[in-house]
């Protein structure tokens, strides 16, 4: 007996970042010392995090279905291998068989979510490190990018920009078209990796809206008020979701290799001194300071070395 699905053994696999500074490295203020932000790293924790759900599903399904193949008949009760909530003698299916195709559709209905929780990560990534460069560089919405530098905002406790929330909804919202129209309005370039993958973003944004909207059925059909019938939900297959999330996440790092390069710099590791500052005793030394920083970074992975962290420290306290 098989499961009645293609099934792929592999997913995407988890994508590494470098978020360690090598202990050399000297502190720039627009020169990132790290591959990758922060929220790029976050980003890759949900997809590494999802891909782990995934693979456990998929061999407790291989099990289930080669252990029916030993003994298992379509035509027996389903209840004749499988617990169910319900008590003995109170079926939930027909037999065995219409157990499979029920459970086959939620195999149909985990991928389309899985897809929806994806997209929906990456348009929250987006959003943040959008905010992100534009705290960093605000000098971008005059097209004289470093000319300001955010971190002068941030000591004063300047005021948000107000058209930050329209910016960053204008580049996460509406197809794809109008959304890479707003980021090169904003940004000056749109990175061709990002740009190529228009067309299976728009299939993704589609085919999310009908996951959200329509229990995973096309929204037209679905609005049809003269059918009693509900239609037949959307197929995705396991290495048609494997290749949209290759998309997903090419789109997110190149954004993060523009942005980071361009525009935000080392301006996290920065932010986060800002927020330690204050608590920190200010008759030390400021090497330190730059000490406790050092620490306070290694607490969540970020090993900067000491010359990283005088330098931050010497170029926050210095403005």
């Amino acid at each position: 007996m098989k499961h009645a699905t293609n099934h792929i053994q592999t997913r995407c696999g988890a994508f590494k970042t470098n978020i360690v500074s090598k202990s050399t490295e000297t502190f720039k203020r627009w020169k990132s010392s790290r591959k990758s932000t922060w929220t790029f790293q976050v980003f890759n924790k949900h997809v590494d995090e999802l891909n782990q759900m995934l693979w456990s599903h998929d061999a407790g399904v291989n099990y289930v279905y080669k252990n029916l193949g030993k003994n298992g008949k379509w035509e027996n009760k389903a209840s004749d291998y499988l617990e169910f909530s319900v008590p003995k003698g109170e079926e939930t299916f027909k037999d065995l068989k219409d157990w499979s195709k029920s459970f086959n559709q939620f195999k149909k209905w985990n991928n389309l979510n899985a897809l929806m929780a994806l997209s929906s990560s990456l348009e929250i990534y987006i959003s943040t490190v959008v905010e992100l460069a534009l705290l960093s560089d605000p000098g971008i919405l005059f097209e004289m990018p470093k000319s300001i530098d955010g971190i002068d905002i941030l000591k004063v406790n300047g005021r948000k920009n107000i058209f930050l929330d329209e910016i960053i909804v204008s580049i996460t919202k509406g197809d794809w078209n109008s959304r890479i129209s707003a980021y090169e309005k904003y940004f000056g370039i749109v990175p061709r990796p990002l740009a190529n993958q228009i067309g299976n973003l728009e299939k993704i944004r589609n085919l999310r809206n009908n996951i959200g909207h329509a229990f995973g059925r096309d929204i037209k059909a679905s609005r049809n008020h003269e059918v009693k019938k509900i239609s037949p939900m959307e197929s995705l297959s396991d290495a048609r979701l494997k290749k949209y999330q290759k998309s997903i996440w090419t789109t997110a790092k190149s954004i993060d290799k523009h942005l980071l390069f361009t525009h935000i710099g080392e301006y996290q590791a920065i932010a986060f001194y800002h927020r330690i500052y204050d608590e920190l005793r200010k008759d030390l030394h400021p090497s330190e300071r730059a000490i406790i920083l050092k620490k306070r970074l290694g607490a969540f992975g970020d090993i900067s070395g000491k010359l990283y962290c005088k330098g931050l420290v010497d170029y926050y306290e210095s403005k």
